[in-house]
């Protein structure tokens, strides 16, 4: 009985040795500002004082805090990641699919015809206003990757890219110049590097043949002089260092059977550099290698296409003469294809609206003496995220 006892206490002396020390751990270490893994930022200790006490707001902070500085987390995450795929065979993780051939796969969710008459209803308004004052705008949807890549998912887990996009396109108005890409990058879906294997996003090479099918619908609707870029006319390179994307950040690299790396496209031609400009801050070249190149297996290397999400960025292009501005008004799938329309124009506009704010889109346009737009939203986001067609009040969305 004693010899019992004397077990009990010693488990219970290891168990809260084990919490105290973790709690202490805590405390001596410094916090992390951001967890890659989860691309989030975590909590930091809150203050202190009689105010935050009285209201109950400190503990509440300091759960938060103590839970996202927990030591040795991502560890743990990715060890409960393992069991799950290793001991209960889940093949399903939040909304990612983990596909047999390496692919992971978040399901775009089924929206309604009310949902698609909506969004088409901003662009429809938006499109026609403009249309009086003869500035185009140009519809360039773009199919993701689980839209393309449909057929992988099994059928007790159905996503619903395709049909959503014959939703929205069945709505929207003729001076919305609907663009559909989807065929296009349907003849090139057996070549390598299309899309990640790991992040959401595509590949420059599927941005690249989506550019051609868009760019020559404006270059014959806008009868401009331009010719359309070839793939041989760039270079292709996988550069940097290998990354788990945004899709294993949400299953973590237990389910990631590939890594991926980022394809870089640099036009053979000779030219002056194109100058990238956002706020007070500048820069040659279309590309920042320095996410190529950091250490973390689970950075965001995809920003290593313009540097990111930027609210509002200009890129001009010494090269061209014929003084013609496009606005893009975009989400993170245009990243990789902007690059593909700058030689085309003098200057480009870049808006994502679900950072920009500052003014409505039509007066934007006039201020800046834009000629043409093209939206360049991937479908899912256009569906779930409100901002992107928010043109009257910017920034007044719900972002997600």
């Amino acid at each position: 009985m004693k010899k019992a006892n004397i077990q009990g206490l010693a488990l219970i002396t290891i168990f809260l040795l084990t919490i105290f020390g973790f709690f202490i751990f805590t405390f001596v270490t410094p916090s992390k500002s951001m967890s890659l893994l989860e691309n989030r930022n975590l909590a930091q200790r809150p203050d202190l004082n009689s105010e935050n006490l009285l209201t109950g707001e400190y503990s509440k902070r300091f759960e938060q805090y103590y839970n996202d500085q927990f030591p040795m987390r991502d560890t743990f995450i990715e060890t409960n990641s393992r069991i799950n795929k290793n001991v209960l065979r889940q093949n399903i993780i939040d909304d990612v699919y983990v596909s047999e051939d390496g692919y992971l796969l978040s399901q775009i969710a089924e929206g309604t015809s009310a949902d698609a008459k909506g969004i088409a209803s901003g662009i429809n308004e938006l499109a026609d206003s403009l249309a009086k004052k003869n500035i185009s705008v140009y519809t360039a949807l773009m199919p993701n990757k689980p839209t393309m890549m449909e057929n992988k998912f099994p059928s007790y887990f159905p996503s619903y890219g395709q049909k959503n996009m014959d939703l929205l396109y069945k709505e929207l108005d003729e001076n919305t110049h609907p663009i559909d890409s989807r065929a296009t990058l349907e003849k090139h879906m057996n070549e390598d590097y299309m899309f990640f294997y790991s992040d959401h996003h595509w590949q420059a090479k599927a941005a690249f043949y989506a550019y051609q099918n868009v760019m020559s619908e404006i270059i014959d609707k806008e009868n401009m002089k331009d010719s359309i870029s070839q793939y041989n006319d760039y270079s292709w390179e996988l550069k940097g260092k290998p990354f788990y994307g945004s899709d294993a950040r949400k299953t973590t690299s237990a389910n990631a059977k590939k890594t991926d790396k980022i394809l870089v496209a640099e036009l053979k031609e000779n030219h002056k550099p194109y100058v990238m400009k956002w706020g007070i801050k500048s820069r040659s070249g279309l590309y920042n290698t320095d996410f190529l190149t950091m250490e973390d297996l689970y950075t965001n290397r995809y920003q290593a296409y313009l540097g990111g999400d930027f609210a509002q960025l200009t890129i001009t292009n010494p090269n061209q003469t014929n003084n013609k501005k496009l606005l893009v008004i975009k989400d993170s799938y245009a990243n990789a294809f902007v690059q593909f329309l700058v030689p085309h124009y003098k200057e480009i506009h870049v808006l994502d609206l679900r950072h920009y704010n500052k003014m409505p889109i039509e007066k934007y346009v006039d201020e800046n003496k834009i000629d043409q737009i093209v939206l360049l939203n991937n479908i899912n986001s256009i569906f779930v995220t409100p901002a992107l067609t928010n043109f009257d009040h910017p920034g007044q969305g719900e972002n997600q």
